[in-house]
């Protein structure tokens, strides 16, 4: 499976923080619900009629990951 591309979704000042649900994920990210909780974004999904959407946490600020993981090897 190809990588996807969240860089809209990460770099969207609305979904910082929150939790997002998102539909055609493996294709083309669309969100079409955010909020603070996890209740909330996944009452609002169930609303606009997506039962079972993808969801996930976006962090306020995207660190960088540095180093070797070399312990892991």
């Amino acid at each position: 499976m190809p990588a996807i591309n969240m860089t809209k979704i990460y770099s969207n000042k609305y979904y910082k923080g929150n939790w997002v649900a998102m539909i055609d994920y493996e294709t083309k990210p669309k969100v079409v619900a955010y909020a603070k909780t996890l209740h909330m974004v996944l009452k609002k999904a169930r609303e606009k009629g997506f039962d079972m959407p993808l969801v996930t946490q976006i962090p306020k600020k995207v660190l960088p990951i540095i180093g070797p993981f070399t312990h892991l090897a």
